[in-house]
């Protein structure tokens, strides 16, 4: 067996739907653009892993705001693109991220993503 199929069978137990901003016509016909989340890729075998261990943290508005980088590994056929929003199922727990750099070796990739989230009372 090659090492990409050992990878989708022991590693890559989360799965991950890709979004991808779209220009779209306005709804009145007019040539003003807007742009909308497009799926790109669904229910993509993958996995979720910590990159970084600190919590970045800022304060805007009153708000309290938590940043966390992690990284994502996946099969080297997606095209996931810096700025994409990647919605990953790990163990139960749904992320919504924003991809980052992707490096891509010939037996995975590897995308920084990273989740971003007001911090709520009790977090």
């Amino acid at each position: 067996m090659s090492l990409r199929g050992i990878l989708h069978q022991v590693m890559y137990k989360d799965r991950a739907t890709v979004y991808r901003a779209q220009k779209v016509l306005a709804e009145d016909g007019s040539d003003d653009y807007a742009e909308e989340l497009a799926v790109i890729y669904e229910d993509i075998p993958c996995k979720l892993s910590q990159y970084e261990s600190e919590l970045p943290t800022k304060v805007e508005d009153r708000a309290f705001t938590l940043s966390i980088d992690l990284r994502l590994c996946c099969d080297p056929e997606y095209d996931i693109r810096m700025n994409d929003i990647v919605k990953v199922t790990h163990r139960g727990q749904l992320f919504t991220l924003r991809a980052g750099q992707r490096f891509a070796y010939p037996t995975h990739e590897e995308i920084s993503v990273r989740r971003t989230k007001e911090a709520e009372h009790g977090d």
